[in-house]
């Protein structure tokens, strides 16, 4: 795995985990829904792989693009 990838899943991951996380506890909030019918569906799942997704590819390439240029500025 390249070291791109690396620092994209670093970064990203944490992203992807807290937001849907986050997300779900307001709705939880407002409802009188259980844990498991919070946290436990398809809703739930599809916030998880999207924020994931969006949070490796996005959120992990704009921060490796500023770590390398950080790195190019730092050379010069």
């Amino acid at each position: 795995m390249s070291e791109r990838w690396k620092h994209q899943i670093k970064t990203g991951m944490p992203f992807g985990i807290v937001m849907p996380i986050i997300m779900t506890l307001f709705d939880w909030y407002g409802t009188s829904a259980t844990f498991t019918e919070a946290f436990f569906t398809l809703k739930f799942l599809m916030k998880f792989i999207v924020f994931m997704s969006m949070g490796i590819l996005v959120i992990g390439y704009s921060n490796w693009r500023e770590r390398a240029k950080n790195e190019m500025y730092n050379k010069n």
